[in-house]
């Protein structure tokens, strides 16, 4: 659901490790409605190939077009990404909502 802009979501896997670990949830405002995308913004993207998926910007070449990368090193790499454009950008990562760490000692 969306409310003004806004959607929660879901964060599976570890490519954005340690700065979105995975079960995260992030609030997402649609782009459009906020600011401009800009460099090391995390964003969530339709990716043609890889569906759904948050990244941090990597660069923005002179066509306008995003090169995206992952916080962890074991992420695909930018080229592997490749670009995308800016209507494949559904919004960029507002907060991050992560569990707390609880201790059992």
């Amino acid at each position: 659901m969306t409310f003004f802009g806004l959607k929660f979501w879901k964060v599976t896997g570890h490519s954005m490790f340690p700065r979105i670990p995975q079960n995260s949830y992030v609030l997402v405002g649609e782009w459009r409605i906020f600011k401009r995308i800009k460099h090391n913004q995390a964003i969530l993207i339709n990716h043609p190939k890889y569906g759904l998926i948050i990244k941090t910007v990597a660069v923005i070449d002179k066509n306008n077009l995003i090169w995206c990368k992952g916080e962890n090193a074991t992420s695909m790499t930018i080229e592997k990404l490749g670009p995308v454009s800016q209507q494949q950008i559904i919004g960029r990562v507002i907060k991050v909502f992560t569990k707390p760490h609880t201790d059992m000692n």
